[in-house]
């Protein structure tokens, strides 16, 4: 546990930072998008794109720092490699661990009109993937790798409070580690959308294993007279991710 205090210097200095992380995911998806682009035009009737509802449950080190768990939404898209039973992609995640917000006046010349101050602790994830999966059957069961990285900040935004709508929003502290995992699933035929299209139920459970990272969670900025402070947290983030969701295959 480490306390941080926030200054014009510094924080400006943790937003640059912050822009690495940023670049790096940007880079993995433009690779897996280009890989998809270079396979489909062959491989166009063995695609699956999905997306799930998804929770987190912070395992080790990262639960005892954590005490609760995460919810958001993932996606994936997958391309089969000939007639095997392999799928290879990407998928991307994101979900919130924590959030508290407040009400606070514009100024103190202007009592009466207030805003919505809300920090949310977030944290997302992007992966390289293989799958085992047969081609056929109403059910196809699957296990599959992972390799990629997690992304977790903390965001603060001001918010109208009649529209509920953002007025201006900064990144308040984030860091990047490493992930990697396995899991599995299974796929449980719907209907049919067309001649060679199909959607299907898709539930599966992943553990992932994540790098060393700091990090916050809901209370650990800390408002002062004197400043703001951040109780800046560091351990590894191994996490359990739950998903529910449908998948179109093509």
């Amino acid at each position: 546990m480490k306390i941080v205090k926030e200054s014009t210097n510094s924080f400006f200095l943790m937003y640059q930072q912050s822009l690495m992380p940023i670049q790096t995911v940007r880079r993995m998806l433009c690779a897996a998008l280009l890989l998809v682009a270079c396979v489909s035009v062959s491989q166009a009737q063995n695609l699956q794109a999905g997306i799930d509802f998804t929770t987190v449950f912070p395992r080790g080190e990262f639960r005892q720092n954590i005490d609760n768990n995460g919810y958001g939404v993932g996606g994936q898209f997958l391309i089969g490699l000939g007639k095997s039973p392999v799928y290879a992609g990407f998928d991307g995640g994101f979900a919130i661990y924590g959030s508290q917000s407040r009400d606070e006046i514009l100024s103190p010349s202007i009592p009466e009109l207030r805003l919505r101050v809300r920090t949310t602790n977030n944290i997302a994830w992007t992966h390289f993937l293989l799958r085992l999966q047969p081609r056929s059957s109403k059910v196809r069961p699957y296990a599959e790798g992972l390799v990629g990285a997690k992304y977790l900040f903390t965001n603060t935004s001001i918010r109208d409070d009649f529209s509920d709508e953002d007025i201006a929003s900064d990144t308040n502290f984030s860091d990047t580690t490493s992930s990697y995992g396995a899991g599995g699933g299974v796929q449980i035929h719907l209907a049919d959308t067309g001649r060679r299209s199909q959607i299907v139920f898709d539930t599966k459970v992943r553990y992932l294993r994540g790098g060393n990272a700091d990090y916050l969670k809901k209370g650990s900025i800390i408002r002062t007279p004197n400043g703001v402070f951040f109780d800046v947290l560091s351990s590894r983030t191994d996490m359990v991710t739950l998903h529910f969701g449908v998948t179109f295959r093509f």
